[in-house]
C-alpha cells in the first residue's frame, strides 16, 4: 500500500503500529549485538513511540501547514544513462502457479577490458520479481574429453562454488534494493566475451505479466585502485533431512590476501532459519561479524559495515547456516509428508 498521503496511510494505522512496535518494519534482520551497519533503517525507540502514540490517540491528521515536501522519484535510470546495457531474455510469468526459478546466460559484447563502478537493475515487471542475482562466470579450463564445456554444461559440472571457483557475484536486485555503487576508485573488472549467469526468481500474483529486465553498467575512468571481489562461500548442492528443524550447514572460507570486507549477503531460500559469519584470525582470536537470528526470504538485504572490516591474509571466515525442513516451518515448500525420498528437491 502507499503511505504517501494521510488519506492513503490512515486505514492502515493499527497495522502500522503493530509491525513497527514489533520491529518487523522497516525490515532489518542483523542482530544489534554485533557490528554497526551503514544501511540500518531501524527506527529509534523515540520514533516508534511517536508512531504508536499517534495511533493510540486516534490517528488524527496533523497541521497541513507543517507537511513536508513529498519525495520525488526518478523515472528511468536512477544513476543516469549507463555505458552498457545488458538486455535479459524476457520471461512470461503466469497469473497462478508455483514460483519460477530460472538460470539464464548472457554474453557481454565489449571491445576491451573495462572496470565497473556501478550496476543498476531495471526490472520490467517488479510486482512479480522476487530477486535477480547476476554472477560473473569464469569457465576457463573447464573441459570434458578435451572439449570446452558450454556455460550450461559448466554450471552443472561445477557442483560447488567457493571463492576459488567459477562464479563471482556481480550484483543483485530485490524489492527495495538500491543500485550498487562501489567506493571511489573501486570496482569490478569485465572482460570482452564474459558470461553473466542470471539466477532469477518470480512469484505469480494473480495477473499474467511479462518481464523484460535491463541491467545498466557504468564504467570507471582511469586506474582501478581497489578491485572488488564477491564470492559465494558455501555449497550449491547439499541434502536437508526430512523433518529436520535445525539442520546445520557449515563452510569455512580462507582469505588469501589482506582484504577489506565491504558487505555481506545472506542467501538461504525458503527453509533458511538463521545465519552467522565469524572471523577466525591467524593469531588465534575470533570475532562474530554478522548474525541474522531470524532469516526472512521475503527480503534480499545487503549488510554494509559502518566501516569496512580489515581481515589479514590467513583469516578464515566461518559461515553457519541453519535450515528448518520441518512441518513447523510455514514457508517449507515441500513438507516431509509429501516428500517420499526423504529429501526436499530444492536445498539452497
Amino acid at each position: 500500500m502507499s503511505l504517501m498521503t494521510y488519506r492513503e496511510a490512515r486505514p492502515w494505522a493499527r497495522s502500522i503500529a503493530r509491525v513497527v512496535a514489533g520491529r518487523r518494519m522497516p525490515p532489518w534482520f542483523a542482530s544489534p549485538d554485533y557490528g554497526e551497519w551503514a544501511n540500518d533503517p531501524s527506527l529509534s525507540e523515540e520514533e516508534i513511540g511517536t508512531i504508536v502514540a499517534w495511533v493510540e490517540r486516534g490517528g488524527q491528521p496533523g497541521d497541513p501547514a507543517l507537511l513536508p515536501e513529498p519525495p520525488t522519484f526518478t523515472e528511468g535510470w536512477q544513476l543516469g544513462e549507463p555505458d552498457y546495457v545488458i538486455e535479459l531474455p524476457s520471461v512470461t510469468v503466469p497469473a497462478d502457479g508455483s514460483d519460477l526459478f530460472l538460470n539464464q546466460f548472457v554474453t557481454i559484447d565489449i571491445a576491451e577490458r573495462r572496470w565497473i563502478r556501478a550496476v543498476e537493475f531495471r526490472p520490467g515487471a517488479p510486482r512479480v520479481n522476487h530477486h535477480q542475482l547476476a554472477f560473473k562466470a569464469d569457465f576457463t579450463g573447464m573441459v570434458e574429453d578435451g572439449v570446452p564445456l558450454t556455460p550450461r554444461e559448466a554450471l552443472r559440472a561445477s557442483g560447488s562454488v567457493d571463492g576459488r571457483g567459477y562464479f563471482n557475484v556481480l550484483a543483485m536486485w530485490g524489492a527495495g534494493t538500491a543500485p550498487t555503487e562501489f567506493p571511489e576508485g573501486a570496482g569490478r573488472w569485465l572482460e570482452p566475451g564474459a558470461v553473466v549467469v542470471m539466477n532469477r526468481h518470480y512469484h505469480p500474483n494473480g495477473e499474467e505479466r511479462t518481464d523484460r529486465t535491463l541491467i545498466g553498467l557504468h564504467f570507471g575512468e582511469g586506474e582501478l585502485r581497489s578491485e572488488i571481489q564477491a564470492v559465494i562461500a558455501g555449497e550449491m548442492d547439499f541434502l536437508i533431512p526430512a523433518g529436520a528443524p535445525d539442520h546445520r550447514v557449515e563452510y569455512r572460507h580462507e582469505i588469501v590476501r589482506d582484504s577489506m570486507i565491504v558487505s555481506y549477503l545472506p542467501h538461504m531460500h525458503l527453509r533458511g532459519k538463521r545465519m552467522s559469519y565469524t572471523a577466525h584470525y591467524p593469531e588465534g582470536d575470533s570475532e562474530l561479524l554478522l548474525e541474522v537470528p531470524e532469516y526472512d526470504f521475503n527480503w534480499r538485504l545487503f549488510y554494509y559495515p559502518e566501516k569496512p572490516k580489515l581481515v589479514p591474509a590467513g583469516t578464515v571466515i566461518e559461515i553457519v547456516a541453519v535450515y528448518d525442513n520441518s512441518e513447523g516451518n510455514p514457508n517449507n515448500p515441500t513438507r516431509p509428508a509429501t516428500s517420499p525420498s526423504g529429501f526436499s528437491p530444492r536445498t539452497r
